[in-house]
């Protein structure tokens, strides 16, 4: 089941969402007419967990502060609470793929590279106790040669995941989804 899509800039909701007790609640919670607040609830819930997320390679905590500025309708004062929480960790589970969890993984170990390339002029100053450099030169220009094969592994791995997704978005027959192993393997 797809829960969410972007479709011309407009997260659109699949109606089977409001089904699912977390999400449900959102909605039930929101009193406003146009269920504004649910609405940028649930944009939250996607930017902040969806795999194809840009905002995704951002430390949580700086995600959250991001999202709460980027989305309208959510204001300064907005916090993930236990109803925000229940719907993100439901989130999580049921579109977590193993080719998406790979990817989730690689995009958080690429950024972990990333952020010991940038802090490497403090790694230089680091000591040991008998007065020695912890981070030796030849360390990091190892890790840049590496780099651009880290950039071609995610672009492909990313490629792989996008394809994965189609896949099972094609498994749809008429309005039927399949469902898992019901599509000819016994």
């Amino acid at each position: 089941m797809k829960l969410f899509e972007m479709k011309n800039w407009q997260l659109t909701i699949s109606s089977e969402v409001w089904g699912l007790s977390a999400f449900k609640t959102l909605l039930d919670r929101d009193k406003s007419k146009g269920k504004t607040r649910a609405n940028a609830e649930m944009l939250f819930v996607f930017y902040y967990c969806d795999i194809k997320s840009d905002y995704l390679t951002i430390a949580d905590n700086l995600r959250t502060e991001e999202l709460i500025h980027d989305i309208p309708d959510l204001d300064d004062k907005w916090v993930i609470d236990e109803a925000m929480q229940d719907a993100i960790d439901l989130y999580k589970r049921i579109s977590q793929t193993v080719i998406g969890k790979l990817y989730k993984q690689s995009l958080q170990s690429a950024t972990d590279v990333g952020n010991y390339l940038e802090n490497t002029a403090e790694l230089l100053n680091e000591r040991d106790n008998q007065g020695k450099p912890i981070t030796k030169i030849a360390d990091i220009t190892r890790g840049l040669k590496d780099v651009k094969f880290i950039m071609r592994d995610l672009k492909a791995a990313e490629k792989e995941l996008i394809k994965e997704q189609e896949d099972n978005e094609n498994k749809k027959s008429g309005s039927r989804a399949f469902n898992q192993f019901e599509d000819g393997f016994h």
